[in-house]
């Protein structure tokens, strides 16, 4: 197992708790937090958390299937949906009864401070005939296998 802070191989890892975030780490690295005890009955297997995690991300994803390719909202949703809303010389107020929200709601949306429900996305794309949802693409990173995964100790290190 490797130190979850400088990388380091180890044998008995230490759990302690730093800025709040729980590691496993060398003895050396021990001293930057707090060491956490299992209280045993509390404890949940890595299989369970991996499937309490995988669970959030379905419950609060951002993709949803259309004709088996994924999409996501975009980036831009907000700059979508106010130039649409002033093309067709809208007020916030006349777009949001027609989607039955509040101009409030609109508001935030326009300013990219609210990321709009599926539901009411759906609406926003029907009243106003815009796309807010491009196409998924997945980037991946050419790390070699030689190459050792990037740990907290590596970004303090890069930091100072």
């Amino acid at each position: 197992m490797n130190c979850e802070l400088c990388g380091n191989k180890i044998g008995k890892p230490s759990t302690v708790s730093i800025e709040g975030s729980t590691l496993q780490v060398c003895e050396n690295c021990s001293r930057h937090g707090k060491e956490v005890f299992d209280s045993g009955s509390s404890s949940i297997s890595r299989d369970e958390l991996i499937k309490r995690v995988e669970k959030k991300r379905e419950a609060y994803s951002s993709t949803r299937g259309m004709g088996g390719q994924d999409k996501v909202l975009a980036l831009d949703y907000n700059d979508r949906i106010r130039e649409a809303r002033i093309e067709q010389s809208h007020t916030q107020e006349e777009l949001a009864k027609e989607v039955s929200e509040k101009k409030s709601v609109i508001a935030k949306l326009e300013k990219g401070d609210l990321r709009p429900s599926d539901g009411l996305i759906k609406k926003l794309e029907s009243a106003l005939n815009i796309e807010l949802m491009d196409e998924y693409q997945e980037i991946t990173t050419g790390t070699s296998k030689n190459q050792k995964a990037l740990t907290l100790g590596d970004l303090i290190k890069e930091a100072k």
